[in-house]
This record gives C-alpha cells, structure tokens and sequence, in this order.
C-alpha cells in the first residue's frame, strides 16, 4: 500500500503513522489533518496515546479523495463520493431516466446514464442505488406479468449497459503476481454483481484478473496455478453451481479462497471466507491487497 514512500510500517504491519501515509500520498501531512478535521476523512481506528493511526481502508479513501481533488472535484464534493454519501434525489432521477431508457430499448442511452452515473457517484453508490434496482423493477414486472416474455429484451438491455458502463472503469493491470482473482463458478453465467466487485476494486486501485462467467473448473485452476493470486474470489449466484470440489481443488493453492454470492450456503463453503455484499467484501480484498 505503501509502495510510493515510506514502507517502514509502524508496530502493527497494517497500520501507518500520518507522516507514512503523507509521503506515500504525495500530499501534505498538514492536508491530511484538513481532510479529516473538515470533512471526516481520515483514521476511522481509535487512536492509541492519541496518535493518529491509519489502516490500508483508511489509505485507500484517501487516496480517492486524493484523486478527485485532483481531477477539479470540490474537497467537500469528494468526501461525500468517497463515503458514499450520494443525494437520493439525485440517483432518483437518474433510475428514472435509465429506466425510460430501457423501455424504448435504448441500449446506448442506458449504457451513457449509467457511465455517467459512475464517473460522477461511484461504483458502490451507483451499483447498490441504481443498477439493483433497475434490474429489480424489470425483474418485478416480469413476475407479475407471468408467462409474457415482453420484458425479457429490456432485461438485456440494461444488463448489456451496466456490464459496458463498469468495463469503463480501466482496470490495474497487475505488475507480476495480481492481488484478486475474481471468477464465477463453472456454469454460472451470472455475472454482474462480479462485475460490479471488479470495477470497485479498479476504482479503489487494486490489481485484478477478471475471468468473468461460467469459468471451468480446470482453466480456473490452471490460471491460480499460473498467476499464484493473493486472494482467489469464486462467485455463484445459484446454489446448483455452487460446487464443493471447486474449493477442495483451490485449497491446494497458498492464495488465500473466499466464496461469495447467494448460492453458497454455509455447509458448502467448509473453510472458505464468505464475502457477503459488496462494501465487505471490498474493505476485506483491499486491505489483502
């Protein structure tokens, strides 16, 4: 986390000092004590002897913060995206159109809200506040209208533009071994909500391989052979895809496994960490990472 300054870490190997973190950063110790004194962005640990502690989650809301000032966002603007704290009215508004968008068929306008959406909210607020919902309202309509395979094109509409608007968030290309393997278990082919993982971790500068869906279980093991990953992600929607031996196989590997998705129950995931939505699950990878 540390790799641009200082590396020395302080007592606890996951928790630096203010003057690390500002080396590091690029930014002035005194900038620091700003963000956090004014906006709440800073150390969320207690502070031992009174001393200010910062964590990898910590390093890396700064970081965003960080970015966006420097990309013209208002200080205060910032700390608000990078605590998620987006306007209801405002994400309104934008369901709204995407929605309207969705039922003229529109897919290029679908995909420009929701890349819109993502460049000025985020992944996490964007994905949690627009797309699930989306993606619920058409899911609703279809229940209700049993038998009526109308909705099934605007269906494919907005997942095409959810899945092309966070493909837009560019990806670090890992420089040797990566930090996150994210792959979707052998026959699933539900695969957004990884996507919507991917992008966040991208957003927040984490090193991913992305396999995407229904991954063989023998190509799967092969690439954690190939790239030795830190940590391997396998998602299953389904409970019928959501294979034991995958994990058994996988557990020969020193990366360390987790399991997320709705279709792994507990008495499946033996060992196996369980990611449970996605603002866990990116606190837990990006502090691996």
């Amino acid at each position: 986390m540390l790799e641009r300054g200082d590396r020395t870490p302080v007592a606890d190997a996951r928790v630096y000092t203010a003057g690390q973190v500002a080396r590091a950063l690029g930014v002035p110790e005194p900038t620091l004590r700003s963000w956090h004194r004014r906006y709440g962005v800073g150390p969320r640990a207690p502070r031992p002897g009174g001393y200010r502690r910062y964590t990898a989650e910590d390093i890396v809301r700064l970081e965003n913060m960080r970015d966006l000032i420097r990309s013209g966002m208002l200080a205060s603007d910032a700390a608000r995206r990078v605590d998620g704290e987006v306007p209801t009215a405002a994400l309104d508004e934008v369901r709204e159109r995407l929605a309207a968008a969705s039922h003229r068929l529109d897919s290029p306008a679908c995909r420009a809200i929701v890349l819109e959406a993502v460049r000025t909210f985020g992944v996490v607020p964007v994905w949690e506040r627009l797309c699930r919902p989306a993606m619920h309202d058409v899911e609703a309509e279809q229940a209700a209208r049993a038998g009526d395979e109308a909705c099934v094109p605007r269906e494919h509409v907005i997942s095409w533009a959810v899945a092309a608007a966070l493909h837009q968030v560019a990806p670090l290309a890992p420089d040797g071994r990566p930090a996150v393997m994210l792959a979707c278990a052998d026959g699933e082919q539900h695969s957004l909500p990884l996507e919507a993982l991917a992008a966040a971790l991208a957003e927040r500068h984490v090193p991913v391989r992305m396999l995407g869906a229904a991954v063989p279980l023998a190509g799967l093991v092969d690439a954690v052979r190939a790239t030795s990953p830190r940590v391997v992600v396998l998602w299953s929607q389904r409970a019928d895809t959501a294979n034991p031996e995958a994990l058994r196989r996988l557990r020969r590997f020193p990366s360390r496994l987790m399991t997320a998705g709705p279709g792994w129950p507990a008495r499946r995931r033996g060992s196996a960490e369980h990611l449970d939505n996605l603002t866990d699950a990116l606190a837990t990878l990006t502090t691996l990472a």
